[in-house]
């Protein structure tokens, strides 16, 4: 068997493998379940590094130029946040529910052509790299943002052991919207030096660009909300709810459902 599909479809099945240990945990409360988990996440996350670094090499660039590479390493980005996450704050059951959204991700990646194409010559310079690694990075911590946010909401209604604490979960919450702003607001500075090497203007009005100009004001408006009373704690879950429907829709959305002349639409 090829060793990409091996490294792939393994770390699919391994993710898969920790959802259903987590799941088992969460009924039998059993500790030795979480470490095996997290043992399969971290194995996983290792393939998933493996097959990201071997399609590299061989394409030469950082290889997100279509959906199948760019859902993959949005899916490699948030591995790689919930392994930061777990290993600062020891997460305990909201592995679960971030990776059941990783493995969706991966899932939806899988019946796509994973053939890496030519690099047109706009993106090739190390700007795209750098543009489109902040910006799915920052996507990935939203996307912690939003599992913390739906854990906190939950956790406010059933008390579960296995959860962190309101306050924990709160705080966390934070700090991924926090870290998820200052990447895509790298993203979006490079993203602007790119367009003027490239075109000779900062800032176009196309679609695209116009909804990333949104989502850093929305996230921009979130950390000054954290520290207002009435958007803490309950609120702030929601709005990470609603950020993430909204990159989901940058992302997605607009590349499949209307035409834009943004490179990665």
């Amino acid at each position: 068997m090829d060793i990409n599909v091996l490294l792939l479809h393994g770390s699919f099945v391994l993710y898969g493998i920790s959802v259903l240990l987590y799941v088992a945990n969460a009924r039998l409360h059993w500790p030795r379940l979480h470490q095996l988990a997290l043992g399969s996440v971290l194995v996983a996350f290792g393939g998933q590094s493996l097959y990201l670094g071997l399609r590299w090499f061989a394409a030469g660039y950082l290889p997100v130029t279509n959906l199948f590479s760019t859902m993959f390493f949005f899916s490699w980005s948030l591995a790689a946040t919930y392994v930061y996450f777990e290993w600062r704050y020891r997460l305990a059951g909201a592995g679960l529910f971030v990776m059941l959204l990783n493995l969706i991700l991966l899932y939806i990646a899988l019946p796509r052509d994973p053939t890496i194409p030519a690099l047109i010559p706009m993106l090739d310079t190390p700007l795209f790299t750098l543009h489109v690694a902040f910006s799915f990075l920052g996507y990935a911590l939203f996307a912690m943002a939003f599992s913390l946010g739906v854990l906190y909401l939950i956790q406010r209604k059933t008390s579960a052991l296995l959860l962190p604490s309101s306050n924990m979960l709160k705080q966390l919450n934070e700090e991924a919207i926090f870290l998820g702003f200052c990447f895509f607001t790298l993203s979006m500075l490079f993203g602007s030096y790119w367009a003027y090497v490239a075109w000779g203007y900062y800032f176009s009005w196309n679609i695209k660009a116009l909804w990333s100009a949104l989502i850093w004001l929305y996230f921009a408006g979130m950390c000054h909300a954290k520290f207002i009373g009435r958007w803490q704690g309950t609120g702030y879950a929601w709005l990470s709810i609603v950020g993430f429907v909204l990159v989901l829709f940058t992302y997605l959305g607009i590349g499949l459902l209307m035409n834009s002349n943004h490179p990665l639409a």
